[in-house]
């Protein structure tokens, strides 16, 4: 496991997938807040139909917070699906797959490598780029609860590894990249929009945090959101055993 692991890692620096996930994440990290500081004033400079007259208020850390969220769960969610799809796709498609399933490894403990190595890969870039755009915004709007957003980065990145996870099994699913992540983004759109319309389990789907962040710092009572981070963690567990299911039912193409 410790091999595959990694393998996985070199493998993850030398597609550039790391790299692409330091800028995206730090592209984050300072943009929310630049673009939170900045819209109000763009946004005067905008002529003006005559007799209406637009009063804006002065931006604060919450329009940064604003900017954060909305960054990670829209051009996030986008470049993780695009660069997760591939994770085992990819090794099908370049037929590589049986060079190391000759070895003594099993394709369960195959499996579970992609997930540990996109995983830890994650954590480590999102954990140091939230920690930057938290100093950045207090540089800019000043100091606001550090226990609060650490509570929101966390619920954000159990979301992102649902993400991942979704996007993993789509790529055990097929040998196709591009496949695997039109799949993933249906796979989303149906359990974070089409079942969120049903109400009774509205508040245990993984977006029920996205459309309700704001409490967090109004006093949202754990009961709230623990429900949908339970339903979210089991889902990714739920979507490795899945994964290692179908990997182990495919025949591998020489």
């Amino acid at each position: 496991m410790n091999a595959l692991f990694g393998k996985e890692i070199l493998e993850i620096i030398r597609t550039k997938k790391l790299l692409i996930l330091v800028i995206l994440f730090l592209f984050i990290a300072f943009a929310s807040p630049a673009l939170a500081k900045i819209t109000p004033e763009l946004l005067k400079n905008i002529p003006q139909t005559p007799g209406l007259s637009i009063q804006l208020p002065e931006p604060t850390w919450r329009d940064s917070i604003d900017q954060f969220v909305k960054n990670i769960s829209q051009i996030a969610l986008l470049v993780l699906v695009f660069v997760f799809a591939g994770i085992i796709a990819e090794e099908k498609n370049k037929k590589t797959l049986e060079v190391v399933l000759t070895k003594p490894v099993s394709r369960a403990k195959f499996v579970l490598s992609k997930f540990f190595a996109a995983y830890s890969v994650l954590a480590v870039i999102y954990i140091a780029s939230s920690l930057i755009f938290y100093a950045y915004t207090i540089v800019i709007f000043g100091s606001f609860s550090f226990a609060l957003f650490s509570l929101l980065a966390s619920i954000f990145f159990v979301y992102l590894l649902f993400i991942t996870a979704t996007t993993i099994l789509c790529s055990a699913f097929t040998s196709n990249q591009i496949v695997a992540a039109f799949i993933s983004f249906g796979i989303q759109i149906v359990i974070t929009i089409i079942l969120s319309l049903i109400k009774e389990i509205k508040k245990i789907l993984p977006g029920n945090i996205m459309t309700n962040y704001k409490d967090i710092f109004t006093g949202l009572s754990p009961h709230d959101y623990l429900p949908s981070l339970i339903t979210t963690i089991a889902i990714i567990i739920l979507f490795m055993i899945i994964s290692i299911f179908i990997f182990k039912r495919q025949e591998i193409e020489r």
